[in-house]
């Protein structure tokens, strides 16, 4: 059985949904599934109003230590490993966003977009602007929701005023070690049915 951090209580999930460990689901976030499916990795976060939904017969699959900023709505696309999707972007059908990579604030990409592994993608449509590195950065941010979930779960809402950050860059360290190699494989890491 999978464990997710944090659902909060305002969160709605409908339909086949799949939670990978230690992810979090914020205020007033929305994933839907009708039809296909839905997979939210190992730490990843759905943050405040974001909405998560399908396309007709487009599943949702959000990779491993992926952030869904607040307010964006991802609809019917692959995001693979340790992506950062901005506050209010939206990433339309059959997209796929490479691992590593940051889709910035209110960026619109169409559907069928494929965006190259460590992008950084701005405007509306949303185009790749540069390559970055942000693997480690990503997760390190993922790892922070996963402690910020953990501890909300508890009711302790004020864990980032102790968060170690050397700790939680050796821990993306470790995970880049374990992981990446697999990444670069397989794709995306697709959480199961608990």
């Amino acid at each position: 059985m999978r464990t997710p951090a944090y659902i909060d209580p305002t969160a709605r999930l409908f339909g086949d949904v799949r939670l990978g460990d230690d992810c979090s689901l914020w205020p007033y976030a929305v994933v839907r599934s009708e039809r296909a499916y839905v997979s939210i990795g190992c730490c990843a976060s759905v943050q405040d109003h974001a909405m998560v939904h399908i396309g007709w017969d487009d599943p949702t699959i959000i990779g491993d230590y992926c952030t869904i900023g607040h307010r964006a709505v991802v609809h019917g696309c692959i995001i693979e490993p340790a992506c950062l999707i901005g506050i209010g972007a939206t990433i339309m059908e059959r997209c796929v966003i490479g691992r590593g990579s940051i889709v910035a604030g209110h960026s619109f990409l169409p559907p069928d977009s494929v965006i190259p592994p460590h992008s950084l993608v701005m405007g509306t449509p949303g185009r790749v602007v540069r390559r970055i590195d942000k693997l480690r950065a990503n997760i390190v941010d993922a790892l922070l929701y996963r402690d910020n979930g953990r501890a909300y779960a508890t009711g302790a809402h004020r864990i980032w005023e102790h968060a170690d950050m050397a700790k939680l860059g050796d821990e993306a360290d470790a995970i880049l070690a374990r992981e990446a190699a697999g990444w670069d494989d397989r794709g995306i890491g697709e959480a199961t049915t608990g």
